[in-house]
């Protein structure tokens, strides 16, 4: 059939074939793989950790140093009383703020914040630590500081009342577990005394209603006695003979 004289014969662009290069271009645009993207996000967060550890450990003794040497205000006898409550203090509050995650009733996330609130509440012991023990030149300058600054004492006296502040902490513990399991205890008991005294209680209740319907039956007894005396005495409960009695 012949096309009409005001119809085109070149072909629709909706109706064109794709480029042979189009499946090639869609196939290019594949997500990337997750392994891939967790490697990279660990390769760049490894770096940066790398680099922040550097330059706080260039800059982070020597500040911290000066910062102390400031507080002692050049004074021998300031380094110890300073050095007893930084090492005290931030010993034994991070270990009882990181012991309450382990209470299994709290929220998870919960739990993780305060093991993180008890490592940043270590912050002050452990720059202490770098500064002694330290073999990079920034720490051996931050111990120059202290040296000729009058804190000299206080890396010492820090160190002995972290164990002192760890040990305190690890008896609080102790010590209040035990006194929990105590109250425990003991409430436990005076639950079962309670529970004792009300069933002797009840019955002795019982028992005494008990008697008062029997005397009450007694008294009825008599009393229609008293009206007939015909009938004879009101039937007793007969009581066994007395051993070694004799025989009627």
């Amino acid at each position: 059939m012949m096309p009409c004289m005001g119809e085109s014969t070149a072909p629709h662009p909706d109706n064109a074939p794709l480029p042979a290069g189009g499946a090639g271009r869609s196939a290019g645009r594949k997500k990337v793989p997750a392994w891939l993207t967790r490697t990279i996000v660990g390769v760049v967060a490894a770096v940066v950790l790398l680099v922040a550890y550097y330059i706080a450990s260039v800059t982070v003794p020597l500040a911290w140093a000066t910062s102390i040497r400031d507080q002692t205000g050049g004074k021998l006898g300031n380094a110890i009383p300073l050095g007893m409550f930084y090492g005290f203090v931030f010993a034994f509050v991070p270990v009882l703020v990181a012991w309450q995650a382990h209470h299994r009733k709290l929220n998870k996330w919960v739990r993780v914040g305060l093991l993180v609130a008890g490592l940043v509440l270590t912050l002050p012991n452990l720059l202490t630590l770098s500064v002694v023990y330290g073999n990079t030149a920034s720490a051996a300058d931050a111990r120059a500081i202290w040296t000729t600054g009058g804190a000299n004492w206080f890396g010492t006296w820090s160190q002995i009342f972290m164990v002192a502040g760890v040990v305190c902490a690890v008896a609080v513990i102790v010590l209040g577990r035990a006194w929990i399991r105590r109250g425990r205890r003991i409430r436990q008991i005076k639950a079962a005394e309670k529970l004792v005294r009300k069933n002797e209680q009840a019955k002795a209740r019982a028992d005494l209603a008990a008697q008062r319907a029997a005397d009450k039956a007694a008294r009825t007894a008599a009393r229609a006695h008293a009206r007939n005396p015909r009938q004879g005495p009101p039937s007793t409960p007969s009581e066994p003979d007395a051993p070694g009695a004799p025989e009627a």
